[in-house]
């Protein structure tokens, strides 16, 4: 038998805890309570229990606290936490400690032997006490839902889709799933919160959308299958068609549910989108279409509701004469090397599709994608190197956006870092001709330079290294060759007897009155002036 003791301030939250619970046959006995996080982490000593329920707020010592400190002690502990705080704080710190089980008051006796009874079947892996029989079942059971998941992974990923026109009784058979003739469905349910970049906070929901679409769903569905893909889970159903409406208010209810369960964690929102009812399976792909419409529109209509009916979408704004405008100002502004620039484009496209009448999430949506692949064009065609999986990891991103405002804000920020990296890194790939022509300049400046001969060097053309010395230097190549001999000559007047003469030929003149002449319009006085001011 499993041990489990009961810590709670509240002797009548611990009693109740005692009576909701059929214990013998989870295979478990209650071997002690205590009133505070301190005498609960003297009966851990004392009891060895195998489970801990506890609440999170205890005198002495909280429930996180015990959680830590009862992992030091004995790591193949487990801990169900009881809360009846909302604190995301308090989640995150126990989903790091590898707490799973997090049930919010009141507690419900369904939830609570749910958590137990997993907690026991890992304890009985641990264990290995499982019969032959047992193992056998196991693993039938884990190779039935991994080809019932397969089914469902071909349809959401549109793979295979002459899977869908084969018979009910073939694919019942194929795929192990018990299909009748009735009415099919898909429904995505989408949760967003920025906490889910953590693995851990997208499992701790996942196993809380599992369980509460099992309770919701399991005795009106002939048939259901979960498949979860980052932060959307899609759902496929087959009903009897009179169970349709009742069908939508358990959806209702799930969502009202998952509202509570993730209201632990921050920002957490639900949203769910139930697709087109259909009758025949192979309608499902229209199905699953329409549901994706509906998902993308809670960047319109915002989340946490439940979204149903026909949705198509509209026209797309990446064909308008807006967005034609658009492209050339983004174009200019990418060319510019300048990441002001660059956002001001974004930041009036954003602007203008968000005041836009009538604009649906899926076009929102689409246009983001659109201009990271004319960002993409754009740097690839100027050959300037971004992050290879840049469009992967932004859909990736794009996807965890609950508004469109949001969505634009997250696009504009992903495309300004990656192109003030990417423009960075693309000056100095530019300044390293120019540094090249500079250093050549310094070594010869005393001989007949011209532009073609230093591009030869640096190995551009004429007509680019100009353009690209200019932004660089702030000056043209024979003005910057003109500087550098004024300088020398600046430097020999003052440190040498040469004539100007001499130090005419020296800088690579080899006429006097054009070396004096020059020299003034440099320096605002002729050479001999120079010289008797500053020598």
């Amino acid at each position: 038998m499993l041990k489990v003791l009961i810590a709670d301030d509240e002797k009548k939250i611990c009693q109740l805890i005692k009576k909701l619970v059929d214990w013998e046959t989870l295979g478990m006995e209650v071997a002690a309570f205590a009133a505070d996080g301190i005498e609960a982490m003297e009966k851990v000593k004392e009891h060895h229990p195998d489970i801990v329920i506890t609440d999170i707020r205890m005198p002495g010592l909280d429930g996180l606290e015990l959680v830590r400190l009862g992992k030091e002690f004995n790591p193949r502990m487990e801990f169900v936490i009881i809360s009846g705080y909302r604190h995301f704080e308090y989640a995150q710190t126990a989903i790091r400690h590898g707490v799973s089980n997090y049930i919010l008051k009141p507690i419900k006796k369904e939830e609570l032997t749910e958590s137990l009874g997993r907690l026991a079947e890992r304890f009985r892996e641990k264990t290995e006490q499982l019969s032959y029989e047992e193992k056998v079942k196991r693993t039938l059971k884990s190779d039935t839902e991994t080809i019932r998941k397969a089914f469902l992974s071909d349809i959401v990923l549109r793979r295979n889709r002459e899977l869908l026109k084969q018979p009910l009784e073939t694919l019942n058979q194929e795929f192990h799933y018990s299909f009748r003739p009735g009415n099919f469905c898909t429904a995505i349910l989408k949760m967003d919160s920025h906490v889910f970049d953590d693995e851990r906070n997208r499992r701790f929901m996942a196993d809380k959308v599992r369980n509460a679409i099992g309770q919701q769903l399991e005795d009106c569905v002939w048939e259901q299958e979960l498949l979860f893909v980052e932060g959307f889970c899609y759902v496929l159903l087959n009903f009897e068609t009179e169970t349709r409406p009742e069908i939508r208010r358990r959806f209702r209810g799930l969502l009202d549910q998952l509202r509570v369960q993730g209201g632990i964690l921050e920002n957490f929102s639900v949203t769910i989108a139930l697709g087109t009812v259909c009758e025949r399976l192979e309608e499902l792909e229209a199905s699953l279409k329409n549901a994706r419409l509906l998902i993308e529109e809670r960047l319109i209509a915002g989340t946490g509701k439940l979204l149903d009916g026909e949705l198509s979408a509209n026209g797309s704004f990446a064909e308008s004469e807006e967005f034609t405008e658009f492209n050339g100002l983004m174009s200019q502004a990418l060319e510019s090397l300048e990441v002001f620039a660059v956002r001001e484009a974004m930041l009036k496209l954003k602007s203008r599709m968000l005041s836009l009448r009538g604009v649906t999430g899926h076009e929102i949506l689409q246009m983001t994608r659109e201009v990271c692949n004319l960002y993409l064009f754009f740097m690839k065609n100027y050959r300037i190197r971004i992050e290879e999986d840049f469009l992967e990891s932004y859909n990736a991103g794009a996807d965890n956006c609950a508004s469109a405002a949001e969505l634009f804000d997250y696009m504009i920020r992903r495309i300004t870092a990656s192109y003030e990296k990417a423009a960075k890194q693309k000056r100095q790939d530019e300044n390293r001709p120019v540094r090249s022509v500079k250093k050549y300049v310094s070594e010869h400046y005393n001989e007949p330079l011209s532009l073609e001969q230093v591009s030869e060097v640096a190995r551009l053309s004429p007509a680019y290294l100009s353009t690209i010395f200019k932004k660089d230097t702030g000056m043209t190549f024979l003005e910057y060759v003109s500087k550098v001999r004024m300088d020398m000559a600046k430097q020999l007047l003052k440190e040498t007897n040469l004539t100007v003469a001499d130090i005419c030929g020296r800088v690579g003149y080899s006429d006097v009155r054009y070396f004096t002449k020059t020299f003034a319009k440099y320096s605002g006085l002729k050479p001999n002036e120079y010289r008797k001011l500053y020598s």
